[in-house]
């Protein structure tokens, strides 16, 4: 049976001061002998840890818990997202719960609700619209809030987001470039996210320099689906008398998986001569016999600085809400020698 801090002072005979800094990895901040250490994690090993959670809150006004609201676990990203931060909650001994919203704005305020309701320490959200910040200031004394992947510009509080911009920028190139020079359309869904806008800029952007009119090139739909992937590309097919694209450009992996159905539902096959290129990186990807550019985001990196917002000390609150971080990505290109 896992032992108290309590148990583990008196068996080993360390102070509980020394065997909780121990425990919560600052031995050598408080300067601990690497002998009274190495006693304590070894006792550890054996026996385990169990931390009176209930007893802890009640005395330090702490749940040791961290709320996380995303739009859907079935997006890689996301799902990648919470494992990295899990696992930076796990070594500071705090319990990571995770909500899904489903974009949906009254999803979501109950989720954040709830959570707020169980007094977690922090709260990490990718918010489905702007009107959530403003809510939240109340919250902000007690609560440590960072919003992640759409930034609304509120300045309120600490974003993390990735350089969607920079991203859409460079893999529009990198697409003309293997194109020579020809256009293809650009497959959004929720292009009223902060995200996807930026993507739809650095997009536009790219195609301006080397014609006019890239605007007509994108597509949009209200939903980030493989149903709604699926219904651009239809249009498409239908639009060019039941021919696919030469190439195309996906906002997520969802709308590629969707656009990829229909081309094998209406055409038969995939022709690999088809240029891909698609927003978030997945190895399932390395399968496609195609040219495939992807936008690979930076999760170490990005959960580094959430949690390096989440656990700010209290007294640069105020100099850190208007903090915007904007991490770069890798564009990751597969079989270009192919075409």
């Amino acid at each position: 049976m896992p032992k108290t801090v309590d148990e583990i002072s008196r068996e080993t005979g360390f102070s509980v001061t020394t065997v909780r800094l121990v425990i919560n990895g600052q031995s050598e901040k408080y300067r601990i002998s690497r002998q009274t250490r190495q006693i304590i994690e070894d006792y550890v090993a054996l026996y385990g840890y169990s931390l009176n959670h209930a007893a802890r809150s009640l005395k330090l006004n702490r749940s040791d818990t961290v709320g996380f609201v995303v739009p859907d676990l079935s997006n890689a990203f996301f799902a990648h997202l919470m494992a990295a931060l899990e696992t930076l909650c796990h070594a500071r001994n705090l319990l990571l719960l995770t909500v899904a919203s489903h974009e949906d704005p009254v999803l979501e305020n109950r989720a954040v609700a709830s959570l707020l309701a169980r007094g977690v320490d922090g709260l990490v959200i990718a918010p489905c619209q702007a009107e959530i910040q403003p809510q939240l200031i109340k919250s902000r004394g007690k609560t440590s809030i960072v919003m992640i992947d759409r930034d609304f510009a509120s300045g309120l509080f600490p974003t993390v987001v990735s350089d969607n911009f920079s991203s859409g920028l460079v893999m529009t190139r990198g697409m003309l470039r293997k194109s020579d020079g020809k256009t293809f359309p650009f497959l959004c869904g929720r292009a009223e996210s902060p995200s996807i806008r930026d993507r739809i800029r650095g997009f536009s952007e790219a195609c301006q320099e080397v014609e006019e009119g890239g605007e007509e090139r994108i597509l949009l739909e209200t939903d980030d689906s493989i149903e709604a992937g699926s219904r651009m590309m239809q249009r498409l097919i239908d639009r060019a008398g039941g021919m696919p694209p030469h190439a195309f450009m996906c906002s997520s992996l969802l709308i590629l998986a969707g656009a990829l159905q229909q081309i094998k539902a209406q055409i038969g096959r995939i022709d690999p001569a088809i240029l891909i290129s698609t927003f978030d990186d997945h190895t399932m990807l390395d399968l496609l016999p195609n040219p495939v550019f992807s936008i690979r985001q930076n999760v170490k990196a990005l959960t580094s600085k959430i949690f390096e917002y989440l656990t700010r000390p209290r007294a640069e609150d105020k100099k850190a809400a208007c903090a915007s971080s904007v991490i770069a990505t890798e564009l990751v290109c597969r079989n270009l020698e192919s075409r």
